[in-house]
């Protein structure tokens, strides 16, 4: 199966796919903008399947019924994971710079960007200039054939929870189950990241070994 590849025969294997290509993305794979690499740290899944998984918030753009390519849009870009038939979008809420000039003990971070629209300031300013004659290199890498790999320590820890800033009055299933599906992925919670009481909480019911301390001190405050 590739790393983009959604199981579409039911919701549940549905989000199992998103399961199995979070981690992936979090452990073994960076983003490349220039000379300048990032990890993604904090990503959702949409996907629109007519049959078994009729997200109402997926955009269905064209663009989403391809796989592997990248969607720009008003609220920032995707990476497709559509099938020819179904649509699909990674959104890349947050991503964090790794360098050798990081903190090792902060996971080689140098700077993170948080929110969707500040992560496509962020990929622009990494282009060069419009009169360079320069080609652009933007894409995502596999860390086991990169220098910069062994700068990407696996995530202790990689948390669902909601998605952010949807209209709850768009999902009129019974029990909102868009808007109350857990179809965002997040490491480093002791990061800036939005929402931090409800990631405490997913931690808690997906971490049930953790206490309540670990968690907290996990997320760098007092969260539960």
């Amino acid at each position: 199966m590739g790393l983009l590849e959604i199981n579409h025969e039911s919701a549940d294997t549905i989000t199992d796919s998103f399961d199995r290509i979070a981690r992936e993305l979090f452990t073994n794979y960076k983003l490349l903008v220039n000379e300048n690499e990032y990890r993604l740290i904090d990503i959702e899944f949409y996907y629109y399947d007519d049959k078994v998984f009729k997200d109402v918030y997926a955009h269905k753009h064209p663009s989403q019924r391809q796989s592997g390519k990248w969607y720009f849009h008003g609220s920032g870009v995707d990476i497709t994971i559509g099938n020819g038939m179904n649509f699909g979008g990674i959104l890349l809420r947050g991503i964090a710079k790794i360098s050798t000039k990081g903190d090792i003990d902060n996971y080689s971070i140098e700077d993170q960007i948080h929110g969707s629209l500040n992560v496509v300031t962020e990929i622009g300013s990494s282009f060069y200039g419009v009169f360079q004659n320069m080609p652009n290199s933007f894409g995502i890498h596999d860390i086991e054939i990169d220098r910069m790999g062994a700068l990407m320590k696996e995530p202790p820890h990689i948390i669902k929870t909601k998605r952010i800033g949807l209209n709850l009055d768009k999902d009129n299933n019974e029990g909102k189950i868009f808007y109350n599906g857990k179809f965002r992925y997040v490491i480093f919670p002791h990061l800036k990241l939005k929402d931090k009481t409800q990631i405490a909480r997913d931690m808690q019911e997906q971490y049930p070994e953790l206490t309540v301390d670990q968690i907290n001190k996990a997320l760098g405050s007092k969260f539960l």
